[in-house]
């Protein structure tokens, strides 16, 4: 770890060539900008992304060219999930070896698990974990709210670094903050419910939006850390306008690859199944960016 794994970790979208290939040159200048913008840490090949519609060497190539880029000014994540225990192991170790100074894995997808099973999984694959762990609590995508008590099953592993928390539950990051205790740290993972989660002790912010808006978004964590409250606010009745647009959007990778593409900062399309944001909701992003920017 280069230094503390707090703060604000923005999740790249993957850059496309008009041939369907990855554009790297096209991602390290993002994370070039995105890391001078202030941000801390890089979450890449996330659970909703379009890491599944990656091949192993693609992964791979995208991964030691952020590890080549960020060098020591940011810590570095890594989604690690799979179905399988055993799966999850493979990634973390392959993560392990191209750079990456944390893994992140969910409960099985689509596995239909009781908490408890889904609990039992993870456990196996992160008791022998060469990496610290973040654990991603997401229950519209898994089926599987893991519970305080559930994560707290994790802690004798010595590995559970963190739980990324997006249920939803309105005193979800207080619960878990007193469940877990400081040993444990706790990141908002849904944009839109941000400052709440500073609000209740979160120790950072995983962050779709911050790949699009990372100056912003590192200015709101700032003033939460710095407890300047009033300007927190100030800033979330500016900034909660687009980080809405997109976590409310289905295709909000496209969303956010569009925005960047038109802002000059090539992303070529999104690899499908994934959707494409209509043009309307590009537009409407791109006025709600345009008036934040004049009034910050």
């Amino acid at each position: 770890m280069t230094k503390p794994m707090r703060g604000v970790f923005a999740v790249p979208t993957t850059p496309f060539n008009e041939d369907g290939t990855q554009n790297i040159e096209a991602l390290t200048s993002r994370v070039e900008a995105v890391l001078d913008a202030g941000v801390e840490g890089i979450l890449c090949l996330g659970a909703t992304g379009e890491a599944l519609a990656l091949s192993d060497e693609e992964r791979e190539a995208q991964i030691r060219a952020i590890v080549d880029t960020a060098g020591d000014r940011a810590n570095l994540v890594v989604g690690c999930m799979a179905y399988t225990p055993e799966q999850m192991s493979a990634h973390i170790a392959n993560a392990k070896s191209w750079g990456a100074d944390a893994a992140m894995i969910t409960p099985p997808f689509y596995g239909g698990l009781e908490p408890e099973a889904a609990a039992a999984a993870l456990h196996a694959a992160m008791k022998d974990s060469p990496l610290p762990v973040m654990v991603y609590n997401n229950p519209h995508s898994t089926g599987t709210d893991l519970l305080p008590e559930h994560l707290a099953a994790l802690v004798d592993t010595g590995r559970l670094w963190s739980v990324k928390e997006t249920s939803g539950a309105a005193g979800r990051v207080r619960e878990l903050r007193a469940e877990l205790g400081d040993d444990v740290d706790v990141f908002v993972g849904a944009d839109g419910i941000a400052l709440e989660g500073f609000v209740q002790g979160a120790s950072g912010w995983v962050a779709a939006s911050a790949w699009l808006l990372p100056r912003q978004c590192q200015a709101l964590w700032s003033h939460a850390r710095e407890g300047d409250w009033a300007a927190a606010v100030e800033l979330w009745n500016d900034l909660s306008g687009a980080l809405a647009q997109i976590e409310d959007n289905p295709a909000f990778i496209s969303l956010i690859k569009q925005a960047l593409s038109r802002l000059s900062i090539d992303q070529g399309p999104v690899r499908p199944p994934l959707p494409t944001a209509d043009s309307e909701a590009l537009e409407s992003l791109l006025s709600t960016i345009s008036a934040l920017a004049k009034g910050n």
